[in-house]
């Protein structure tokens, strides 16, 4: 859902100019609060922001779309606009199926350790297959 146009906002004399200029979006689910996004003087939108009630206690504070580093004052909070990244190139598209791969490989061997458990092979023999000690198949497999 795009944000709503705001009516014209005019600086005040007291104003330098340098203030963003806020584009409050329609209000979303119940939860939301509403985004807003600000715009620079040449109409770039810098962030868009909007709270939630957060599951256990308190608010969250979203911050989307940030297009320069941020610094909240009063805190020590510093937020940095996320790095563009081309997903079609091949060297991304390469590292993330290598992630992916790995992550199913790991749940394959944790599978594996832990059926071999379960039809009661020793850590010792566990730890033959995976090329370590038992004492580090068990740390690392035991709690599985």
């Amino acid at each position: 859902m795009p944000p709503r146009e705001a009516p014209a906002y005019e600086p005040t004399h007291l104003e330098p100019g340098w203030r963003l200029k806020p584009r409050p979006w329609p209000v979303g689910p119940s939860e939301s609060y509403g985004k807003v996004d600000f715009d620079d003087s040449e109409g770039k939108t810098v962030l868009t922001l909007y709270i939630q009630r957060a599951p256990d206690e308190g608010y969250v504070l979203h911050v989307e779309h940030l297009g320069a580093p941020l610094r909240v004052d009063g805190t020590l909070v510093r937020l940095s606009p996320v790095p563009s990244v081309n997903m079609e190139a091949a060297d991304y598209r390469r590292i993330s199926a290598a992630r992916t791969a790995a992550a199913k490989a790991e749940a394959e061997l944790e599978a594996a350790v832990s059926a071999a458990r379960a039809k009661g092979d020793s850590w010792e023999v566990i730890s033959a297959a995976l090329g370590t000690s038992a004492r580090t198949a068990r740390e690392r497999f035991g709690n599985h």
